[in-house]
């Protein structure tokens, strides 16, 4: 800049010299210097303006690649059950015949005994152990299904990153910035879609296992209950009957 007004100094200078032999008026040439030095600040400021907007860019002309992905991923419903679904599915008959493919032994729905005979077993008691199956089934399903879908935002993320380390703009950065917070909250939510299956399992298992143990402590009191019956029979049976025998005189019934 220093040179430009040494330039302009030189230049007004001369002007004034013609002018000065052409008998023409002569400006000041410190007010013209003055007024030089102010248009060349002011092509600077409008210079540095114009790299600063530049550098911001504008936001309307970009639109990351990973944007549309991560609302599609969004949109993504899942494929698991709520807790009251797997329980309503639950159907005992199912469990009586359950393998865990060829895993276990089927119990079947009837009893055999001794002798041959057939005695059907209550479906109402086994709906708990389908819930059990149905829950599992259904955790397998989500493992496959999220597992897809989380291997597609951690693809999503790595690209953003990489979109990242090269942007040119703030509004770039900005964007991008955006893009990768909303994939790593997909990523969070299909890990605790994961984790709620899981649970859901787990809280069966758990609600089974405190039934079992209800059932036995019901059935230990009915036991004892049974057994104090049985021995206030007994005791009774056992009482002697200390009441007076009367036997009947034979002559009475003679003539």
């Amino acid at each position: 800049m220093k040179k430009t007004i040494i330039v302009l100094i030189l230049a007004v200078s001369l002007a004034t010299t013609m002018a000065v032999k052409a008998d023409l008026p002569v400006i000041d040439p410190s007010i013209l210097i003055q007024s030089i030095a102010e248009v060349q600040l002011t092509i600077q400021q409008v210079e540095q303006i114009t790299t600063e907007v530049k550098r911001l860019g504008d936001p309307a002309s970009f639109l990351p690649a990973g944007a549309s992905e991560v609302i599609q991923s969004l949109s993504q419903t899942g494929v698991g059950k709520t807790w009251n679904q797997l329980r309503n599915l639950a159907d005992g008959e199912a469990a009586m015949l359950y393998d865990g493919d060829g895993l276990y032994h089927a119990v079947g729905q009837a009893i055999t005994t001794s002798d041959g005979s057939q005695v059907p077993r209550s479906a109402e008691d086994y709906k708990k152990f389908d819930a059990i199956a149905q829950a599992t089934s259904t955790l397998e399903a989500v493992m496959k299904n999220t597992e897809v879908r989380r291997q597609q935002v951690l693809d999503q993320i790595k690209s953003t990153t990489g979109q990242l380390r090269t942007a040119q703009t703030v509004s770039e950065t900005q964007k991008l910035l955006g893009v990768l917070s909303a994939q790593a909250a997909e990523l969070g939510a299909i890990d605790r879609e994961r984790q709620g299956a899981l649970n859901r399992v787990e809280a069966q298992k758990v609600e089974n296992e405190t039934d079992a143990a209800k059932q036995a402590q019901a059935h230990q009191e009915e036991s004892i209950v049974d057994f104090q019956a049985a021995q206030q029979k007994l005791g009774q049976f056992l009482i002697p009957n200390t009441s007076s025998v009367q036997i009947p005189d034979p002559r009475a019934s003679q003539p």
